[in-house]
């Protein structure tokens, strides 16, 4: 297809607006190599049935690497799912960041400040806690004895988890292109004493962010070039 000398012009303004806009999503992506649990974002074009391009964020649900630590409240999702907090004002979000701790009442929380499921509060006094893989917590006061049930870490699913909005925070809230919510039960989910790093590898993530960046300054050096044409071509017919 052959373009006249405006078209080109307008097709590279295109280009670099797309680009500028996917080298947000992949600078977002590296700011975030030390999130627990993050999930990384992508931005795509997408074709409709009648020819029309229009952009699309897609984020990548897949599992990240299992990193281990020596907290005991740390926790991390193996397989699908989330584990639903409440705000402090009362709404509930959706996380796969399970770097937990307590607040000053002994109730588990995330670093946000979110409660986790609908209040677990943690024996300060216990010898041992036990986080299991269905997500029930045991309080041992002393090792050797039979531990106490203090609550249980919820795993829940979505029927279609990239319609999740991301609300920040590590968070996502549910919406209706989410589809249904279910909890999880009799699962083995949860691993005690690790969390879940990032979904994405690093160098890749750098690579794509040069690859970008050479697309955006070859398209600006086209418009320069191009424009210098229409520029010649106006004087030359003066």
């Amino acid at each position: 297809m052959a373009y006249n000398l405006q078209g080109i012009i307008r097709k590279s303004s295109t280009n670099i607006t797309t680009e500028f806009t996917r080298l947000a999503y992949a600078s977002q992506n590296v700011a975030n190599m030390n999130t627990n649990g993050y999930k990384a974002v992508r931005f795509e074009e997408i074709m409709d049935a009648d020819g029309s391009v229009h952009g699309v964020e897609r984020t990548d649900f897949s599992q990240g690497e299992f990193y281990m630590t020596k907290n005991p409240l740390d926790v991390a999702i193996d397989g699908a799912g989330f584990i639903p907090v409440t705000t402090l004002s009362g709404e509930i979000r959706y996380t796969r960041d399970g770097s937990f701790m307590t607040n000053k009442d002994g109730y588990l929380i995330t670093k946000n400040g979110d409660l986790v499921g609908s209040g677990i509060k943690i024996d300060a006094a216990a010898e041992k806690t036990e986080i299991r893989k269905n997500g029930d917590v045991y309080s041992y006061k002393k090792l050797g004895e039979e531990g106490e049930y203090l609550g249980t870490i919820p795993v829940v699913q979505f029927q279609n988890p990239e319609g999740l909005k991301n609300s920040g925070g590590n968070n996502f809230i549910a919406t209706e292109e989410a589809g249904k919510m279910k909890l999880v039960e009799n699962h083995d989910y949860i691993k005690q004493y690790g969390i879940e790093r990032t979904n994405f590898d690093l160098t890749n993530e750098i690579y794509m962010i040069s690859r970008i960046n050479a697309s955006i300054l070859a398209s600006s050096k086209l418009m320069t070039a191009v424009n210098s044409m229409y520029q010649s071509a106006i004087n030359i017919t003066e």
